[in-house]
């Protein structure tokens, strides 16, 4: 038994040497850092926060084993609080993501081209337009929230002193406006991001294919249907996964502009499951919320790395 534990340990060691070449211990001490990194900052917390989600526990308090009842609670359950504000959450996040996506996207295509183009103070003009992404998003937040504030914001004050209204309007406690008054400060903080990239595929379209259409008579606008956007379709559906997955994921904004409200206006999903958590203390339902949406990133994860690691081996 002893000859064949031997043997047996001899044979790991030939296939590992094999395989990695002389130094493998070595290579598993270098890669153990990775290891270690991915399962105590990853692997460990999804683990726990998946636990959490089947049990009814508080901070503080022992938790007792309830199955999938909080996924059923959350989706299902039309007399529970908790599920007319998820699905209300749910309808939030799809309108936020939505249209900060559809906004980047218009401003941030037109600011590169124009800024692609060859203008006089082009290097100045980009760098100012990198500005909002360079400052921290708190900063960015705090600072939109004194701008639409209704007794000395700049935004008001500057409208009445025009003419355009006779009151302070209410930017982050009218609920019909609230919404967009967020999307206005996230659209600002994000598009910079998006015309970098953009800036980037521009870059590496062939100046060529754009003389070649003047000389066929193409317009301009026929010139950015037929050229541009096929040949920047990579970057935008990277750029748009990326900012898709930056945007659902931050509460800074919402938190600090409207902290969800006015009502639940402008509540997304990870507002609630800090709510959830931090305010009613209740870690289970908070641990489920966040889990329910994990398919979601995780396809779109998959689907993101693909084609980046696609267009590498190109």
């Amino acid at each position: 038994m002893a000859v064949l534990g031997n043997t047996a340990r001899l044979a790991v060691r030939g296939g590992a040497s094999l395989r990695l070449g002389r130094e493998w211990r070595l290579a598993y001490l270098l890669n153990l850092p990775v290891v270690l990194v991915i399962v105590g900052l990853i692997a460990y917390p999804l683990g726990y926060a998946a636990w959490l989600s089947l049990q009814d526990v508080k901070i503080g308090g022992q938790g007792t084993f309830v199955g999938l009842a909080n996924y059923a609670r959350l989706l299902f359950d039309g007399s529970a609080r908790i599920h007319s504000q998820f699905w209300d959450a749910v309808r939030v996040t799809v309108l936020y993501t939505g249209g900060a996506m559809l906004g980047k996207f218009i401003i941030g295509m037109t600011a590169a081209l124009i800024l692609n183009a060859r203008i006089k103070g082009r290097n100045f003009f980009r760098a100012l337009l990198f500005l909002p992404w360079a400052i921290p998003a708190i900063v960015s937040a705090y600072s939109w929230k004194w701008i639409y504030n209704d007794i000395n914001g700049v935004l008001n004050t500057l409208l009445q002193q025009l003419g355009f209204i006779d009151r302070p309007i209410l930017f982050l406690a009218d609920p019909d406006i609230a919404i967009c008054a967020l999307l206005a400060a996230v659209i600002w903080q994000g598009t910079p991001f998006w015309t970098m990239t953009f800036l980037a595929g521009l870059a590496a379209i062939p100046s060529e294919m754009y003389e070649a259409a003047e000389i066929d008579g193409a317009s301009t606008f026929r010139s950015f249907f037929a050229i541009t956007l096929p040949n920047m379709a990579g970057v935008i559906v990277v750029t748009l996964m990326l900012s898709a997955i930056f945007t659902t994921n931050a509460i800074q904004f919402p938190y600090i502009l409207t902290n969800g409200g006015p009502g639940n206006a402008t509540t997304t999903f990870p507002l609630l499951a800090l709510i959830q958590g931090l305010r009613t203390y209740d870690l289970g339902t908070a641990s489920t919320i966040t889990l329910i949406f994990f398919p979601v990133f995780g396809l779109m994860i998959y689907f993101l790395t693909r084609r980046m690691l696609r267009n590498e081996e190109v």
